[in-house]
């Protein structure tokens, strides 16, 4: 399957330290920076993994609705 990159910001230190662990649990590669006050995250993923990685993310984040 096809894998792309896909961004995501946070300025949590928790959620970045959470965000780390279950991406690697996962075997699933990321690249991280810092971003000011904050982190950005580049996900490489195929289509399977996408999901698996927003599941997570709707979990672990808080939305505004």
């Amino acid at each position: 399957m096809d894998r792309k990159f896909y961004s995501f910001n946070t300025a949590f230190k928790s959620l970045k330290d959470e965000l780390r662990r279950f991406l690697k649990e996962s075997g699933i590669y990321y690249e991280l920076s810092g971003c000011g006050a904050a982190w950005h995250f580049e996900i490489k993923c195929n289509p399977t993994e996408v999901e698996l990685v927003n599941n997570w993310l709707d979990a672990n984040t808080i939305t505004c609705k």
